[in-house]
């Protein structure tokens, strides 16, 4: 009995164990435990670019440049972005702005350095001395004067035009064994040597006018120097001052002498037409500016092979080498909206880098001059080279009251059509001046 209730426990003890541990497991199988959340890492934000606002007038194929070069910058730097407003009125735009205290734009271009100084000396822009001083013997210190107040540079030019001499048709001059005339004297024999052969020798573009006062600007450096050019722009000498009446009358032998063809026919010519002329040799000399390089390039003329330039010949052998030239300069507003990028990409409109994109592009002169010589084409080069050798003044006729620069033309385009009457027109320039210098 005893041995039968020990195994009756026995089983009893083991159907209980395995359904214990049959619960376990099943329990196990079945109890699932909680899933945890997917972890997810977000990207950091990328910061928005800064955008700098450029305001100028550079328009036609000179904007489309700039935007290259500013796509050269943009494409470097993602967290600063250049973007260009053209303004007609520039000037309008940039003063109400300024005026309002709270400008638009971070950075002009301006071609107008004695408005840079007003507006400096009003506390309206911030200081560019230390990007001058960065480039200190790399840009052109006759363009960095003139927007230089107090020792203060509120301006940087980024670029330069002149009005540098005389361009002339290479094949003319060899094919006749001319040499290009280094004085006064030398020019009038080559016109005679010219005239002689049914070429005529100098264009002038007297039509227009404006071409005139370039004309007259070179011969009045060359008698009297920068200094006389500055006391008669603002009219601190006479139109009848002797100085001025020998380059009157220095023009009227020219054209007396039929340096400028017949005055009849010349007083008919168009200023572009005449380029054309110039690169197919009807016409031997040109003075104008350094923009006639790609006009005539654009014709399908080499420079140094097909025309090339000297400076106006000598008259005075005493006075220093001057010669008409100016710039567009940069300004950033003491409140522009990003001051401190705004000066990062000023330093880099100054420097060589960008400055060269636009020399390769042509028809643009660099105030930089670590730009390369390879960059430029001949002619430009030697623009360059004759204004880093040259005291710089400004247009005398931009630089009179203006009202009184149309009466200066007119002038002029009497002394064409009438040469032996010089000392007349001096006579009622200087009675006209008075007027308007006075008002």
């Amino acid at each position: 009995m005893k041995r039968g209730v020990k195994k009756a426990a026995l089983l009893l003890s083991l159907f209980l164990l395995g359904a214990i541990v049959a619960g376990c497991i099943s329990q196990k199988e079945t109890t699932t435990s909680p899933t945890a959340a997917p972890t997810t890492t977000e990207k950091p934000t990328e910061a928005k670019p800064v955008e700098v606002i450029v305001y100028g007038q550079w328009g036609g194929s000179e904007g489309e440049a700039f935007m290259k070069a500013i796509e050269e910058f943009n494409k470097a730097h993602k967290d600063i972005q250049i973007k260009y407003v053209q303004q007609s009125k520039l000037r309008d735009a940039v003063l109400s702005e300024l005026a309002a205290g709270s400008p638009n734009f971070d950075i002009a271009i301006l071609p107008w350095p004695a408005l840079i100084k007003e507006l400096g000396q009003k506390g309206q822009l911030e200081d560019l001395t230390p990007i001058a001083k960065k480039y200190s013997g790399q840009i052109m210190q006759n363009l960095l004067d003139p927007v230089n107040l107090n020792g203060v540079y509120y301006g940087i030019p980024i670029k330069a035009w002149a009005k540098p001499g005389i361009w002339y048709n290479v094949h003319v001059f060899k094919d006749n064994n001319l040499e290009p005339p280094k004085t006064l004297d030398d020019l009038k024999q080559v016109c005679n040597v010219l005239k002689s052969k049914g070429i005529q020798p100098m264009a002038s573009g007297a039509a227009d006018k404006w071409p005139l006062s370039d004309i007259f600007e070179a011969v009045l450096l060359r008698v009297g120097g920068p200094e006389l050019h500055q006391k008669l722009m603002r009219h601190e000498i006479k139109w009848t001052d002797p100085q001025v009446i020998e380059a009157f009358k220095i023009i009227s032998d020219l054209l007396k002498q039929g340096c400028y063809g017949d005055p009849k026919v010349a007083i008919g010519e168009k200023w572009e037409a005449q380029v054309a002329r110039l690169g197919k040799g009807e016409v031997a000399m040109y003075f104008m500016g350094n923009w006639i390089n790609l006009m005539l390039q654009s014709e399908g003329y080499k420079p140094g092979v097909d025309y090339d330039l000297i400076p106006f010949p000598t008259i005075n052998p005493n006075v220093k080498p001057a010669i008409v030239a100016g710039g567009d300069w940069i300004i950033v507003p003491k409140n522009a909206p990003h001051k401190e990028v705004a000066l990062k990409v000023a330093e880099w409109f100054a420097g060589a880098q960008y400055q060269e994109i636009m020399v390769r592009q042509k028809g643009y002169l660099a105030p930089n001059l670590a730009v390369p010589k390879e960059a430029y084409d001949p002619a430009d080069y030697r623009v360059v080279e004759i204004m880093k050798n040259s005291v710089v003044v400004p247009d005398l006729d931009d630089n009179v009251p203006s009202g009184f620069q149309p009466v200066i033309w007119d002038a002029l385009f009497r002394l064409w059509a009438n040469p032996d009457d010089y000392q007349k027109i001096a006579e009622d320039l200087e009675k006209q001046a008075k007027d308007y210098y006075s008002s």
